[in-house]
């Protein structure tokens, strides 16, 4: 009796044991995600608008784009294009399933491509006319028109490549209570405005060239908080709640610096602020009043005193790392306090003896201003607010949650709007500008007849990248001297890092944090 007790509680012991070490050895990573990306609606790729770092995670991409600006085989084993550019071969990755168990093969690729174009980033596959099967796992693409752009599409968060039969059987549920992919990680739950929980993809063995471990990932969960509040977000970093923090407050950087256990991580940076005029909002359909409002916007200071020189100011609507941003410095969008003044002057706006200014009839010229209650788009609206009223412009703020901004860009009541922008590609203005897309993107409401003509013919008649640059430049140029935005701010990439994170040594991602997951791990 006393042998098969001793027997009985030793196996407990075992059992309790191997329980208590598989409890332990559960690799959590908690993250506070991307502010700009509180206000997510779907994680369908084919209909999203708003993207976030999680897709990338959940799903694969026929290609990824390294640090060194190279593309490198992902679900697209290899491609050969024709001399003429209008033919694309592709050999697709065999051996791939989606987390439903549906295999990914040619006939799921060419219905991706085609679905696509039902969708809101329907111009990245604008250029495809047809998709031809040669094979199971082989594809040809028939292109209208030469591309150059179209490595770039295929490697972007945009392009990632959901479950076939999921999305067909879960109809408008796909993307928030059902979202299949055949990434490193699975969907497990979502509560909006609280967290994102994915799972570690035990099956996955088919990582990308740019990765060592080719799957499964060493880390078997990612919980993303929608944590708002910056302060809150420093602290649970410091305290271990976090371990990485998206998007670290200039105001923290160097007390997170001075914290031997932790790390600052900067990435050179694809984000643009700016201040959107909304062009069809009395008086804001001048172009005058726009060009006052533009050149009173001083982006020396607000870098400054708003961001404590973390970024560099920023002269044009596109970040500065693009060819398509080097215009002639004529067209370029500085400071100007006489210009503004001149320009207001000009537009019949006479200043008040309130300092605000006054039309003919006694309106006086006040805006309504929204951001985001966030610190950076907060201060940088009292800011311009404060430099607006240099030159008799009074603008009256109102401070938005994030996630439901885009909501009421859509209504178009507002005039002018403090928002910034991640993207790393000229045909950005076609997202924002393209008069189709009226609200939200565009929540310049812009609509004018030869920039809708300049922005089709930088997408759609570009035969070579550098065609495709002259021909951005000009369309660039052309809205700058519209005064449709006024830009100010290009920040840093900056992450913050917690003592458990191990991170690759040699990463050749372009991206923090997307597949280069699979070779991080946790202590």
């Amino acid at each position: 009796m006393k042998k098969r007790l001793g027997s009985f509680l030793l196996m407990l012991a075992i059992l309790v044991a191997m329980t208590s070490v598989q409890a332990r050895a559960e690799k959590v990573l908690n993250i506070a995600g991307n502010p700009n990306e509180l206000g997510v609606t779907t994680f369908n790729p084919i209909k999203v608008e708003l993207n976030h770092d999680a897709m990338t995670l959940i799903y694969d991409k026929f290609m990824e784009w390294g640090a060194d600006g190279k593309f490198y085989p992902a679900l697209a084993e290899s491609w050969t294009i024709s001399d003429d550019g209008l033919t694309w071969k592709m050999v697709l990755k065999q051996g791939v399933k989606f987390h439903d168990g549906s295999p990914f093969n040619s006939e799921v690729a060419k219905w991706f491509l085609e679905e696509m174009k039902t969708g809101p980033s329907a111009y990245m596959v604008g250029a495809i006319d047809n998709v031809e099967i040669t094979g199971p796992y082989t594809i040809t693409l028939h292109l209208k028109n030469p591309e150059p752009n179209m490595f770039f599409n295929m490697a972007q968060d945009f392009m990632c490549i959901p479950s076939m039969v999921a999305y067909k059987k879960y109809g408008e549920e796909f993307g928030i209570k059902h979202v299949v992919g055949s990434g490193p990680y699975k969907f497990e739950s979502w509560s909006p405005g609280n967290e994102l929980v994915l799972v570690k993809n035990a099956d996955y063995t088919w990582g990308p060239s740019i990765v060592d471990n080719k799957g499964p990932a060493r880390i078997d969960k990612i919980v993303y908080k929608d944590t708002k509040e910056e302060s809150t977000r420093f602290l649970e970093l410091k305290t271990g709640k976090i371990d990485v923090v998206y998007a670290v407050p200039t105001m923290f950087i160097s007390k997170i610096e001075e914290d031997k256990s932790l790390r600052i991580i900067r990435m050179p940076g694809d984000e643009l602020y700016h201040m959107v005029m909304n062009t069809q909002s009395p008086p804001l359909d001048n172009e005058l009043v726009r060009k006052g409002i533009a050149l009173a916007v001083d982006q020396e200071s607000i870098t400054k005193n708003v961001f404590a020189n973390a970024g560099k100011p920023a002269f044009t609507y596109l970040i500065d790392s693009l060819a398509e941003s080097k215009i002639d410095p004529k067209d370029e969008i500085h400071f100007d306090l006489e210009g503004a003044k001149a320009a207001l002057d000009k537009a019949g706006w006479t200043m008040g003896k309130d300092g605000i200014r006054q039309d003919k009839d006694g309106n006086k010229l006040t805006l309504k201003m929204v951001a985001k209650n966030e610190s950076s788009y907060r201060r940088a609206a009292e800011v311009i607010q404060a430099q607006l009223a240099k030159v008799g412009v009074e603008a009256k703020i109102t401070l938005m949650d994030p996630s439901s901004i885009r909501a009421y860009y859509k209504k178009g009541e507002h005039q002018l709007a403090i928002r910034s922008y991640n993207w790393e590609n000229a045909d950005i203005l076609e997202w924002f500008l393209n008069s189709k897309r009226m609200g939200y993107p565009n929540a310049a409401m812009w609509h004018d007849n030869e920039s809708d003509y300049l922005m089709q013919k930088a997408m759609t008649r570009s035969r070579s990248q550098e065609e495709r640059e002259a021909n951005f430049k000009e369309y660039h140029t052309y809205v700058l001297n519209k005064y449709v935005w006024a830009p100010f701010y290009l920040p840093a990439k900056v992450f913050a890092v917690g003592s458990r994170v191990v991170l690759p040594k040699n990463s050749r991602a372009r991206k923090f944090m997307k597949i280069e997951i699979l070779d991080w791990d946790l202590k």
